[in-house]
């Protein structure tokens, strides 16, 4: 939902599948319904912890010559697309980071809470 609410929509998210179930196909489906962006699902079979290869196999498929990663457990800002773009440079990369929280405030975040950027606000988490 995250990647539905960017500022800009000029990308697309590719799912990067080291051998998850049909429960993981269906939700990128789901989010496929829900997204502006074109959504694509990467599957390789399980064959032990391959994350490296599954996102060597999503760089492969990438039409882009710009690639953002990150985890299906991150939320991006509005911005996150945008200000990657907007700072990147030929033959550098940008590192990010990310705010861990505590599982019951991750729990507390809605769909509209994303939409709406409220899980953003340092005093809206905390009031969580």
């Amino acid at each position: 939902i995250g990647f539905g609410a960017q500022d800009q929509h000029d990308f697309e998210v590719l799912v990067a599948d080291d051998g998850s179930g049909e429960d993981t196909r269906a939700r990128v489906e789901a989010l496929r319904a829900q997204l502006p962006v074109p959504v694509r699902h990467l599957w390789q079979a399980d064959d032990g912890f391959r994350k490296c290869e599954a996102m060597n196999m999503a760089i492969g498929a990438s039409a882009s010559d710009y690639l953002i990663f990150t985890d299906g457990d991150c939320i991006p800002r509005a911005d996150f697309v945008s200000t990657h773009l907007r700072l990147r440079q030929p033959g550098r990369f940008l590192s990010g980071g990310y705010h861990k929280l505590p599982m019951d405030t991750s729990r507390a975040i809605t769909a509209e809470d994303i939409r709406a950027q409220r899980c953003f606000d340092a005093r809206w988490l905390r009031a969580q």
